[in-house]
């Protein structure tokens, strides 16, 4: 066992000394003694002495008392007094520092040591009970405790632990009469604690209760107190005596989960608890009324809402590792009900972790999105719909504007704009009232949309104003014949009210980009051109440009014209015949078409084919050509004429595998002319749709027509394709015969074309000679086949039979 080392505290250096050899000889360590207090304080901090022996009377500021205080401030060093003095007051200032000992002077060197040791045993028995405190207190505070102490029969609070943080208050506040203990509990509460206590104060036994402690600052804490009455020992005291907890976490926790089960159940939402294999182990009401199913049919069982066999875009796979990753999927799915069914579904599922961090379960939210969605779909169409109409309003109008100006542009295309506005709407309102001005406005719109293309856009831009957009123009009339089409539509006649009446309108056209590259522009040119058309008189179109509306005009006149003069008969077949040039023979002939028109006399085919190809009158006149010029063919043979070949142009309208194979053979059947005598002419464009055209060819190539190609070396041919094709002859472009001999590139081009033509095994025939130069230099280079001025020009059939009677010698009759 090692020596007790001993501090001595003494100003007077002999008695030190002496005192240092008394307490060696009993066998004590001493340490280095001290004259004052400010040498004690030192020594007990860097020597750390078992106990100090203090003389009260010592030098400087502070006497042993004092010193002694301060020791016990930063230490638990026992203190044991020497002093030859014992007034009171010296013993009352010595006793409020709780010494180990007090020893007057002089003593016996047994009575010294008997000190000492009883001092000794008595802070090692401090020390246990200071420990023991401390582990109780440790213990109390891993609990977040504190201890409590109550006088029974007095009803006084003796001690509360840590009561700042219980209560708000210190200790001193809290200790005394249990009414002011009583006043820092909440009002609600008070009878009940007062309740309790009083029980156990008379009763005995246990006592717990939970209360609200109001703060100072105003918060409340729940607590919870538990004790038990004891009677003492000695004193026969009755306490209760116990532990404090704050139980305000606890409290709120249990609300959050009063509040979760609540929701659970309540919730309209869907709420599933998955286990790691995502099989369902709870569930509420709300995943029930949206899956459809039943609970015999969810627990232990795949969420049959995230069933993937029809097609849902849920990938469990997918989503798995989402969760791995990021411990949550969130996303919008279509759900599958119990009956197969299927709706919009929002899901998030969590993963839910124990402490190590491993996967425990799953929980999944559902919420359906139907109601949400139409309410969505029906607030965008309320934004971008007119709701008298139901047309698209300005919004959407403009931006589909946008995206068609958009669109042109980068194919170099165009747009038109019309801006319609109804004539004389305000008389109507007036007179007839803004509900049949509203349901004017509904037909209107409704004929409006049965005038044009699917892929337009008719809108409403407010009053009687309206805006029609049209994409992918091909030419400008074709628009005027659109606005045509729709006043036409409007001024159809209109039963409201019990009346019926006609209503017009007045249309106004611009062109991206031609008169506009925004749509401020676009608007402001076809508003003008509206107002423009409203004071040429109303119930028309106008271009944002005169000369634009006057071509229009012009053009839909003709084409009026031209569809009456088909009708009534008025369009005729003129030939010109194809000669070999070295013979003058007739070889055949080339039927051309020709307008008998009423007041401009006889028209070409420049008055016809322009505007029947632009209005799709081409197929119907084409197919009149065909029937006519193989009429006429047969008429000549009947006649007793030799035979001729008759070549007829066919336009790429005309080119369909599924009509014109099929017409030609019930003609020919009709007619009986010599399939081998009929030849079809097509131009080079016509072979750029390579595909339908080959199609074709082939098909009149096994009734035994034959084929050529009009206008070559114009056109876009390809030398393979030409190849490819089932062509019988080459015909040369005049624009190329034209120039010889004077222009040298004309005249290679033409060397070129003949040379390659026999090389293919084609024949080839030069159309539009007119001198005999041109004649000479084609049959010197083996052109043996020409159509021209130089031979004929174009006659009626009549023309053509009395031209080959007198080559051949013949009176044909013609009757």
């Amino acid at each position: 066992m090692s020596k007790a080392r001993i501090l001595v505290v003494e100003d007077e250096r002999i008695v030190a000394l002496h005192l240092q050899q008394r307490l060696k000889l009993l066998g004590y360590d001493v340490t280095t003694p001290a004259a004052s207090g400010a040498q004690a304080l030192v020594s007990v901090r860097d020597e750390r002495p078992d106990l100090v022996l203090m003389d009260i009377h010592i030098e400087g500021p502070m006497d042993g008392i004092d010193t002694a205080r301060e020791i016990s401030r930063t230490s638990d060093t026992p203190v044991i007094y020497l002093t030859a003095y014992s007034e009171q007051a010296t013993l009352e200032r010595a006793r409020a520092t709780r010494p180990y000992g007090y020893l007057i002077k002089p003593f016996s060197e047994r009575e010294l040591h008997a000190t000492i040791q009883m001092a000794l045993e008595r802070r090692d028995a401090d020390l246990v009970v200071r420990q023991s405190e401390e582990r109780l207190l440790l213990a109390l505070e891993a609990a977040d405790m504190a201890s409590w102490e109550l006088d029974a029969t007095t009803k006084s609070v003796l001690h509360v632990g840590n009561s700042h943080r219980f209560f708000g208050h210190p200790q001193e506040v809290l200790a005394g009469a249990w009414d002011g203990f009583l006043a820092r509990v909440h009002d609600e509460d008070r009878h009940q604690v007062d309740r309790v206590f009083s029980h156990t104060s008379d009763h005995g036994g246990l006592c717990s209760t939970e209360f609200r402690s109001v703060h100072p600052d105003g918060t409340l804490h729940w607590l919870k107190i538990q004790g038990k009455l004891f009677t003492g020992n000695v004193d026969r005291k009755s306490r209760i005596i116990g532990v404090i907890q704050d139980i305000t976490e606890r409290r709120r926790t249990e609300v959050q989960l009063q509040q979760a089960a609540m929701v659970f159940e309540s919730a309209q939402e869907g709420i599933l608890i998955l286990d790691r294999a995502f099989d369902v182990i709870n569930f509420n009401r709300g995943y029930c009324t949206i899956s459809g199913c039943q609970d015999d049919e969810i627990i232990g069982k795949f969420p049959h809402i995230l069933d993937t066999s029809l097609g849902t875009p849920v990938d469990r796979r997918s989503m798995m590792t989402t969760l791995a990753a990021a411990g949550r999927w969130h996303g919008e799915i279509l759900g599958r009900r119990r009956d197969d069914s299927l709706l919009p579904v929002l899901v998030n599922i969590a993963s839910v972790c124990d402490a190590k961090g491993d996967v425990t379960h799953y929980v999944a939210l559902f919420s359906d999105m139907t109601a949400i969605r139409q309410a969505q779909e029906q607030f965008q169409h309320l934004a971008h719909y007119d709701p008298l109409t139901d047309l698209p309003n300005r919004l959407l109008a403009m931006d589909r504007l946008q995206q068609a100006m958009n669109a042109a542009q980068r194919r170099n295309g165009t747009v038109a704009l019309l801006f319609i506005d109804l004539d004389h709407f305000k008389r109507i309102n007036d007179t007839l009232g803004h509900s049949v001005g509203d349901e004017l406005l509904r037909t209107v719109a409704k004929r409006m949309r049965l005038a044009v293309r699917q892929e337009d856009t008719v809108a409403r831009l407010g009053g009687d104003e309206f805006m029609v957009i049209v994409d992918r123009v091909e030419q400008p009339v074709c628009v005027a014949e659109l606005s045509n089409r729709i006043i036409a539509r409007i001024c159809e006649p209109i039963a409201l009210a019990g009346i019926e009446f006609t209503v017009s309108a007045s249309v106004g056209i611009s062109l991206f980009p031609d008169d506009g590259l925004t749509q401020d522009d676009l608007i402001r040119a076809a508003d003008t051109a509206m107002y423009v058309a409203k004071d040429d008189g109303r119930n028309r179109f106008a271009f944002y440009t005169k000369e634009m509306t006057r071509k229009a005009t012009l053009y839909m006149e003709r084409d009026r014209d031209l569809r009456r003069g088909f009708d009534m008969g008025e369009l005729v077949l003129h030939y010109q015949p194809q000669i070999e040039m070295a013979s003058g023979a007739v070889l055949g002939v080339e039927a051309l078409i020709r307008w008998q028109h009423p007041t401009a006399g006889l028209l070409g085919p420049d008055a016809v084919i322009p505007i029947a190809e632009k209005s799709g009158l081409i197929v119907p006149i084409g197919e009149w050509v065909l029937r006519e010029a193989c009429a006429q063919a047969c008429a000549w043979r009947r006649a007793g004429l030799p035979p001729l070949q008759m070549a007829v142009n066919v336009s790429a309208r005309q080119m369909n595998p599924d009509r014109l194979p099929q017409f030609l053979k019930t003609l020919l059947d009709e007619t009986g002319l010599p399939a081998e005598r009929l030849e079809i002419e097509i131009t080079e464009s016509t072979l750029q749709n390579e595909d339908d055209c080959l199609a074709t060819l082939l098909q009149l190539k096994r009734l035994g027509l034959m084929v050529a190609i009009d206008d070559f070396g114009t056109g876009y041919s390809c030398m393979g394709s030409l190849k490819s094709l089932p062509i019988d002859r080459l015909k040369i472009d005049r624009s190329f015969i034209r120039d010889i001999p004077e222009d040298r590139d004309s005249e290679a081009i033409t060397e070129a074309i003949i040379a390659m033509a026999h090389r293919l095994n084609r024949t080839v025939i030069a159309e539009g000679v007119e001198t005999l130069a041109q004649q000479d230099f084609l049959r010197s280079r083996g052109c043996r086949e020409g159509q021209g001025y130089l031979y004929a020009r174009p006659m009626a059939a009549t023309a053509v039979a009395a031209l080959l009677a007198e080559r051949f010698g013949l009176a044909p009759d013609l009757s």
